[in-house]
């Protein structure tokens, strides 16, 4: 049976309007150890809807023992994430994970 994926939900704006393009998510690693068999992981470039969201499946960063992250790449920057589990995430919290300390509001 495949490794369980973890929704990744959020949105991006420019200037106060909803951001427009495509995000893409890069993982550090192309297999993944799971259930004694290697699986494939997923390497999604998905839109941004109308009002600059987005929801996503993602293979979690978890499923295997080597420690591994995605590079979210987007036209306004780019993020390392590492979604675990299979609870629904949100990107603003995953990006807060990697980069502590004092964020701009």
């Amino acid at each position: 049976m495949p490794p369980k994926m973890v929704q990744v939900v959020g949105g991006f704006s420019r200037g106060g309007e909803p951001a427009r393009g495509q995000i893409s998510f890069i993982p550090s690693r192309f297999w993944v150890y799971n259930d004694d068999q290697y699986w494939a992981v997923l390497s999604p470039t998905i839109e941004l809807d109308a009002s600059g969201q987005f929801a996503v499946l993602l293979t979690p960063t978890d499923t295997d023992t080597v420690p591994w992250y995605y590079l979210l790449r987007t036209d306004a920057g780019s993020w390392v994430i590492g979604p675990k589990g299979t609870k629904m995430q949100h990107l603003r919290k995953l990006i807060d994970e990697h980069h502590p300390g004092p964020r701009a509001p």
